[in-house]
């Protein structure tokens, strides 16, 4: 019975000394499953003058296919180097991460930008397909400011302006007048008819006869203007239903 009891009490010894001896044999850390960024943390926005581009690949080589304006919001899905893939609402591409303001949720970004609503960016494919010359730059130079706010009576194109102070700054850094007010503009340079519309033209949209907006014409009938104040200096498409006329300035 003695040597029963010590082969029993060996055996014990032997069995926890090999489990303390695995035990201690293991220095490694235990990891849970991999964990994606929490999505609130995946707002950035663009910390640019005027737009950053966005392209079609992760590298300067490839084409631009969209813009992010100023304090442009968008959703940082993947980092490659240097470079981020985003989506600022049905826009998807890369940008220049050194140009992004990333890690934050909207409210974060609401309160940074000083903005009440999120801007996203723009395509440009109805830039490419346009007519290049005169008009082309004064469209590119315009859509610079998309984003930035509409204030009644201002003609600043960062600080805020409204129709008529926006268009009349954007033709005065080309070197051309405009009248203040935009019916006094619709009487301005050569008017146009609505079929013969050309990048960089204004139009001009009234009401029982009336101006009461004028807009900036890019091509494919779309436009760039200061909108209003809930939505800012912003692209749209050509309202025809109350469109009257173009202007050529150029």
């Amino acid at each position: 019975m003695q040597k029963l009891k010590q082969r029993l009490q060996h055996k014990w010894i032997f069995g926890m000394g090999g489990i303390l001896a695995g035990i201690l044999a293991f220095t490694g850390t235990v990891y849970g499953a991999p964990k994606e960024m929490p999505e609130e943390n995946q707002v950035a926005y663009a910390e640019v003058s005027t737009c950053l581009n966005i392209r079609e690949g992760a590298g300067m080589e490839y084409p631009v296919i969209a813009r992010l304006p100023k304090d442009g919001y968008c959703e940082v899905k993947k980092e490659e180097g240097a470079w981020c893939y985003i989506e600022s609402e049905e826009i998807e591409g890369y940008v220049y991460k050194a140009y992004l303001e990333t890690g934050m949720n909207e409210e974060t970004y609401l309160r940074r930008t000083g903005r009440e609503k999120p801007v996203y960016a723009y395509k440009v494919e109805t830039l490419q397909e346009s007519t290049a010359g005169k008009g082309q730059e004064i469209a590119d130079f315009a859509l610079q400011f998309v984003g930035n706010p509409y204030v009644w009576g201002g003609t600043s194109l960062t600080n805020g302006a409204d129709c008529s102070g926006f268009v009349q700054s954007v033709y005065r850094n080309f070197g051309i007048s405009l009248p203040r007010v935009a019916a006094d503009q619709a009487q301005a340079g050569n008017r146009v008819s609505l079929e013969q519309l050309q990048t960089g033209d204004l139009i001009f949209y009234a009401d029982g006869g009336a101006i009461y907006h004028v807009v900036l014409y890019l091509g494919n009938g779309q436009v760039v203007h200061a909108s209003s104040a809930a939505t800012g200096i912003k692209i749209s498409p050509v309202n025809w239903q109350n469109a009257v006329w173009g202007v050529r300035l150029i």
